[in-house]
């Protein structure tokens, strides 16, 4: 966990339940498996209750979701700008398999997200796009976030040769592992 990130962050924590299916797959006490993939529409509300929770904190502003996404109102935008950032723990171990991010026609793509110890830079590469695709991308093959961990979501630039973002969070995918 990065304590100072921990500390700066707004006091406020908003837990949404998540619609998903509970699927029981058959695994031995050796092997864990994740069960179905839960696709979270951060455009709409997030339906309650379901199996899966999960507990957003923002820095820098107060959170808004909104038909657009999930960002903060803080800079003049409801975007996630440079100085704020989303910071995402489940309440068990998951596997991240995607993120979406859209940058809508002020924004921009760029920025980080760290999900327990790595670090990856957010950057656009699905050119030639048309509508509103063209300002979305889509971010895969996280990893497992353990129960507790943060999955930070920055658009502040990571060097000083980086570029930063402004966008909202569109979209997420987790396959849930089972509660032991």
């Amino acid at each position: 966990m990065n304590r100072p990130f921990a500390i700066l962050l707004s006091g406020i924590m908003f837990c949404f339940s998540l619609a998903a299916k509970e699927e029981r797959p058959s695994h031995t006490l050796k092997e864990r498996t994740p069960g179905e993939a839960v696709s979270l529409d951060w455009t709409k509300p997030i339906p309650v209750p379901s199996p899966l929770t999960v507990s957003v904190s923002v820095k820098g502003g107060q959170p808004a979701q909104d038909p657009d996404g999930f960002g903060v109102e803080g800079q003049g935008s409801s975007r996630v700008d440079p100085g704020e950032a989303l910071a995402l723990r489940f309440q068990q171990d998951v596997m991240i398999d995607s993120i979406q991010l859209d940058a809508g026609k002020e924004g921009k793509i760029g920025g980080y997200l760290k999900i327990g110890n790595k670090t990856q830079n957010i950057v656009k590469t699905d050119r030639g796009r048309k509508g509103r695709e063209k300002s979305v991308v889509s971010l895969v093959g996280f990893g497992l976030l353990k129960r507790g961990d943060m999955l930070i979501l920055d658009p502040s630039p990571p060097t000083p040769k980086s570029p930063s973002g402004s966008w909202k969070l569109v979209g997420l995918t987790a396959r849930p592992y089972p509660q032991e």
